[in-house]
This record gives C-alpha cells, sequence and structure tokens, in this order.
C-alpha cells in the first residue's frame, strides 16, 4: 500500500470508529498515524493535498480538521475557501458549516486544539 493509500484507509478507519463512539477525540490515533506518515513523505505533498481535497465524501470531518491543522497546507485551504463561497452562494447549508470548520482548524488559535485534541498538539508543542 503507498502512503497515499494509507493516508486515505486511516481517514476510513477513523470514520468507522467515530460512527460507532460519536467522541472527537477517538480520531486521534488514526491522525497521529496518518501525520506521521505525512512527515515521512515530504515529497508527496501535492499527492496527500489532492487526497485531503476528496476527503469530504467519505473521512470524518474531525480527520481532516486536526490533519490541515497539523500542517496547514495554502493550496488546501486556498481550495475549501473557495468551497465554502460556493456552497454560501448555493445556499447548501449542509455544505458551508463543514467547510467553515476546515478553515478554522488553520487559525493558529484554534480552540479545538487546545480543547479536544489538547494531548496531541501538546505533545507536538503547538498551539
Amino acid at each position: 500500500m503507498t502512503p497515499i493509500e494509507q493516508v486515505i484507509q486511516l481517514a476510513r478507519d477513523a470514520d468507522a470508529k467515530l460512527s460507532v463512539s460519536f467522541d472527537a477525540p477517538d480520531v486521534l490515533p488514526f491522525t497521529s498515524a496518518a501525520i506521521a506518515i505525512i512527515e515521512k513523505n515530504p515529497l508527496l505533498q501535492p499527492e496527500f493535498e489532492a487526497a485531503f481535497l476528496d476527503m469530504p465524501g467519505y473521512a470524518p470531518p474531525e480527520f481532516v480538521e486536526v490533519c490541515m491543522h497539523a500542517f496547514r497546507w495554502p493550496n488546501v485551504k486556498h481550495e475549501f475557501e473557495a468551497r465554502c463561497r460556493a456552497a454560501v452562494a448555493k445556499n447548501d447549508w449542509r455544505a458551508e458549516p463543514v467547510y467553515r470548520h476546515y478553515l478554522e482548524a488553520f487559525e493558529p488559535e484554534w480552540e479545538d486544539a487546545k480543547d479536544f485534541y489538547a494531548s496531541y498538539f501538546s505533545a507536538r508543542n503547538e498551539p
């Protein structure tokens, strides 16, 4: 399995876990593993970015948010901003909050990093 496929599988596994537990911090083992894979494969960043842009269809929002807070890739942020604007323009009030929450995760002072995911981000010495 390629590193990209591994991250995609971790996203799917996180979705399966959260569909049973409904507890946001339960995503951390999956995101921790994904982040480690991504950090070990920096040359694959464009492919990882593309995978994250496809994740709204199958990954739990928490998975995308934690990973995007860790990496804060500008290309992904710009695309999520465009998707959020498009959702507002279409009055798609199901998609808008998803993208808004994704975008909040890019912020250095993202509240969830200090709350739900504090154990992970504190260990990384990140806000």
